[in-house]
């Protein structure tokens, strides 16, 4: 048995990346101005008439940013194949009245399942630093920033939006939903670089005659992860409409102080701000060293 080339691994990769993609923008992306029904666009209320008038422009406007945008996504990816860029495909890829009811993390985030998800990453580079002496760093790095999203998953659980005075407790309901399957949707990112992450410890250990079948492991592993964190994405996305459909959305009232803009905590801010930071500066060093 011969192990797949990395063109290959990457042709795989991004094949799942684009059908992911193509499925999110047929089936949710497209119609999400009118999620809330025909007297909303985008979440903010439009008098009646509206789709009849300035409403089909506003659509259609819409419709080409986003068609422009794949069309962009789509231009660098067949770049990245005209100049057998294969290392920049990655790049390419990824790539809440506030309730007065305090919230604990507990309920939210698996502590057992965080100390596991640190020691893994601990015993993967314990094992790169004892026995990965040519071993190129970037990359496990760029692995192992992306998989800090414990900060990030505490800020959601301390997040929230203002409340309406009707139908208040839907709305609440409406956003722990939401907040449990973003929640979900990192657990599932983790557990996806975290697989990356182990695969440069796990080649430095494993029997050199076995390589072809680390490799084939490694793609099925990769591939169920990478279908599961799809199935949360658009899981949440088909809660959104069921649960929403009939609800105001944020920022279509007003509280007596404030509009009912997103709250998030400074704590969020900064950490998103470093992390997203990270992420863009170790891929431009990976671009241009």
């Amino acid at each position: 048995m011969t192990a797949p080339t990395d063109f290959e691994v990457m042709l795989l990769v991004t094949a799942l990346v684009v059908l992911s993609l193509l499925y999110s923008l047929v089936k949710f992306a497209w119609k999400q101005p009118l999620r809330n029904g025909p007297g909303f666009f985008l979440g903010i209320e439009v008098p009646a008439g509206f789709y009849d008038g300035p409403g089909k422009r506003w659509l259609t406007g819409y419709h080409a940013i986003l068609v422009a945008l794949h069309l962009a996504l789509a231009a660098a990816l067949g770049l990245c194949f005209a100049f057998k860029r294969w290392d920049l495909i990655p790049l390419w890829c990824g790539g809440f009245a506030l309730s007065l009811e305090s919230r604990r993390l507990g309920d939210y985030i698996s502590w057992p399942a965080e100390a596991l998800f640190a020691a893994i990453i601990v015993a993967s580079w314990w094992v790169m630093l004892r026995r990965g002496v040519a071993i190129d760093w970037l990359p496990p790095l760029q692995m192992t920033w992306a998989a800090l999203i414990l900060p990030g998953k505490i800020a959601l659980v301390r997040s929230g939006a203002p409340l309406p005075a009707e139908r208040a407790e839907e709305h609440y309901r409406y956003q722990d939903a939401m907040r449990r399957n973003s929640i979900h949707a990192l657990n599932a990112w983790g557990c996806l670089m975290l697989v990356t992450l182990c695969g440069f410890p796990l080649r430095l250990i494993w029997p050199p005659a076995a390589l072809p079948s680390l490799v084939w492991i490694f793609l099925a592993v990769f591939t169920a992860v990478f279908a599961w964190m799809m199935i949360v994405i658009y899981r949440g996305m088909r809660l959104a409409v069921t649960m929403g459909r009939d609800l105001l959305p944020a920022g279509s009232w007003m509280t007596p102080f404030r509009g009912a803009t997103r709250h998030m905590n400074g704590f969020y801010l900064i950490w998103f701000a470093i992390w997203i930071g990270g992420i863009l500066g170790l891929n431009l060093y990976s671009l241009l060293r």
